[in-house]
C-alpha cells in the first residue's frame, strides 16, 4: 500500500497512454485492468514464458496481465457493483537490492464524501466504493485504483533468491505468489485502509474516513473519529488495544480464528500468569490440553554458529538438564528451526524462545522433523521469567479456547498497532497475532490460499454490501475483560 496516492478529493491522473483490457463480468462486478505500461515493458514484455499453474500466457507480459485479471476475477465474484471498477496497473522497475526491496503497492486514486446516497455524512469513501454507493460514476473517465508492481524481482541484485510466481494454483514453492499479493493490494484499493496521516495522525483535509470510524481504542474508550490528532497519534501505538468495530467482521471471527496461544506460568506465584506468545510456522500445533513441564535454560557453545551460550545455535551441552523439560532459548543469529531442532535432539518437550526486542516474534521456517511445540515470548517477559528459574518455573504451553488468536474484547479483530509505528503498515492491516494467517496482515505468509477470509466482512462493514450501505451502528465501547498484553510480531529472520 502506498500512502503517496492520497492527495486530493479527486486526484489528477498522470499524462500517460493507457490501454484498457476489455472488461469482463466476474459475478456481480465488472473489473477492468488498465495497462499503463509502454511497449516492450511490464505487461507488454515479449520475453517467452512457459504456461504455469493454469496461467496460459506464453510471454512474461501476458502471464503478468493474466494474473492481474485472475485476481480481479476473484474480487469481482465477491462484490455487487453495477459501476465498472478500473484498476490502473503497471509492472515497473522499483527500488530493490540483494536483500531488500519493494514488491508493489495499490490504493485508491480518489476519495469522495457527501455524494448521493452516502451512508454517513462528512466522511471520506474510497472512489470505487463511493461510485457503488452513489449508483453512478462520480468521476467519469477516471480510474479508481492504482497498482504498481516490481518487474525487477527475480533479476540478480533484486531480492536475490526470490521471483514472482504467475500461476493460479498457489503451487508457488519458494517464489512469491503474485495472485495472493494482488488480492491483498486490491483490498487496499477497495477500502481496507485509513486516510489518516502516518506522521501527524491528522485526518485527510480535516474529515474522517469510513475506515477510521470503525477503529475503536479500548484503552482510550474512543473511536478514532472521536479523537483529536494528538489522541490518535498516541493511540496508533496502543498495541493490542485497537479493535475493528464492525458487525460483519465480529460475526466471522469465531469461525475463522484459532484459539489464542499462551504460555501460562503456574509457579512460582510471583510470576504466575499467562503470557502472550508468538507461534512458529513449524512444530506441533498447540492444543487446549497443552504441554506442561519445568522451564530450563538451554546452554550451548558461543561459536561461529551463534555468539550466545543460550541461543541453541549449536548442539546443547546441558542435554541431561533439558531432557524431559521445556527449553528456554534466546533469540540470536541462527534460524529458529536450528534452535528447535537442537532442543528436540536434547530431549526437550517444548521450546520457548525469548525475543531480543520488544514484542513476540512469529518464527518462520520449515522443519518437518520438529514435532514439539515452539513459541516465543517478549524480551521483558523472558527476563522476568529467567530471573526465577532457580526457584523452579512450572509452565504450560497451550491454546486458550476462551480467547481468539488475533481478536480482543468481544471477539473484535485487532488492528496492527506496533510500537514504534510502522508507516504504511500500522493500522491498515490486521494484527500479526492472528492465526491462521490472514490475507490482510502486513507480512503476507506463504501459506495463504486464494481466498479473502475476514477481508470481505470488513469491506461489508464500510459499505460494500449487496444492497445499500449500512446505517451507522452503535457507538458504545464494549465491556472489557482482562486481556494479556498484545505485542507486535511478524514472520521474521533470526
Amino acid at each position: 500500500m502506498s500512502r503517496a496516492l492520497f492527495r486530493g478529493r479527486l486526484l489528477p491522473l498522470a499524462a500517460i497512454a493507457l490501454a484498457a483490457i476489455p472488461a469482463a463480468a466476474y459475478g456481480g462486478a465488472v473489473i477492468t485492468i488498465v495497462n499503463s505500461n509502454k511497449a516492450g515493458e511490464g505487461f507488454n514484455d515479449p520475453t517467452a514464458a512457459t504456461p504455469v499453474g493454469g496461467n496460459p500466457g506464453t510471454t512474461l507480459g501476458d502471464q503478468r496481465l493474466n494474473a492481474f485479471k485472475f485476481a480481479a476475477g476473484i474480487w469481482g465474484s465477491l462484490l455487487d457493483d453495477p459501476i465498472e471498477i478500473k484498476i490502473q496497473a503497471s509492472f515497473d522497475a522499483l527500488d530493490c537490492d540483494a536483500t531488500t526491496g519493494t514488491l508493489g503497492s495499490a490504493g485508491p486514486i480518489g476519495v469522495a464524501s457527501d455524494f448521493p446516497n452516502a451512508p454517513v455524512a462528512n466522511t471520506w469513501y474510497p472512489g470505487a466504493l463511493a461510485n457503488r454507493l452513489a449508483g453512478q460514476n462520480l468521476q467519469p473517465g477516471s480510474n479508481d485504483i492504482k497498482a504498481q508492481f516490481n518487474s525487477k524481482l527475480g533479476q540478480t541484485g533484486c531480492l536475490d533468491g526470490t521471483s514472482w510466481y504467475y500461476g493460479y494454483d498457489n503451487n508457488h514453492g519458494d517464489a512469491i505468489d503474485l495472485v495472493a499479493v494482488l488480492l491483498h493490494e486490491f483490498s487496499h484499493g477497495l477500502g481496507f485502509l485509513t486516510f489518516v496521516d502516518d506522521t501527524t495522525a491528522a485526518e485527510f483535509n480535516g474529515t474522517p474516513d469510513i475506515f477510521e470510524r470503525h477503529i475503536l481504542d479500548v484503552q482510550a474508550g474512543k473511536h478514532w473519529d472521536e479523537m483529536t490528532d494528538s489522541e490518535r497519534l498516541a493511540s496508533a501505538v496502543h498495541t493490542g488495544k485497537l479493535l475493528w468495530d464492525g458487525i460483519n467482521v465480529q460475526a466471522g471471527t469465531r469461525t475463522t480464528l484459532d484459539p489464542r496461544p499462551a504460555l501460562t506460568v503456574e509457579s512460582p506465584a510471583s510470576i504466575a500468569e499467562s503470557y502472550e506468545v508468538g507461534q512458529a510456522a513449524f512444530g506441533a500445533d498447540l492444543t487446549g490440553t497443552g504441554v506442561s513441564g519445568t522451564l530450563v535454560q538451554a546452554s550451548d557453545p558461543a561459536d561461529a554458529a551463534g555468539e550466545l551460550t543460550t541461543d541453541a545455535c549449536s548442539p546443547i551441552t546441558n542435554a541431561s538438564a533439558v531432557a524431559g523439560h521445556v527449553a528456554l532459548i534466546d533469540r540470536g543469529t541462527c534460524p529458529f528451526t536450528t534452535k528447535a531442532t537442537n532442543a528436540q535432539a536434547a530431549g526437550a518437550i517444548a521450546v520457548v524462545v525469548a525475543n531480543n526486542t520488544s514484542g513476540t516474534v512469529a518464527m518462520g521456517g520449515d522443519a518437518p522433523g520438529v514435532t514439539i511445540p515452539v513459541v516465543s515470548i517478549s524480551q521483558d517477559d523472558g527476563a522476568a521469567i529467567r530471573a526465577q528459574l532457580s526457584q523452579g518455573v512450572a509452565v504450560k504451553i497451550w491454546a486458550n479456547p476462551r480467547l481468539l488468536a488475533g481478536a480482543g474484547a468481544e471477539d473484535r479483530m485487532m488492528l496492527y498497532a506496533p510500537n514504534p509505528e510502522e508507516p504504511g503498515s500500522s493500522i491498515s492491516h490486521w494484527d500479526t497475532s492472528a492465526h491462521p494467517n490472514l490475507l490482510m496482515e502486513p507480512n503476507l505468509s506463504s501459506d495463504l490460499p486464494h481466498t479473502v477470509d475476514l477481508t470481505l466482512p470488513l469491506l461489508r462493514d464500510i459499505g460494500w454490501a449487496p444492497d445499500s450501505g449500512p446505517a451507522p451502528g452503535p457507538r458504545t465501547a464494549p465491556q472489557q475483560r482482562p486481556q494479556p498484553n498484545q505485542s507486535p510480531r511478524a514472520v521474521a529472520r533470526p
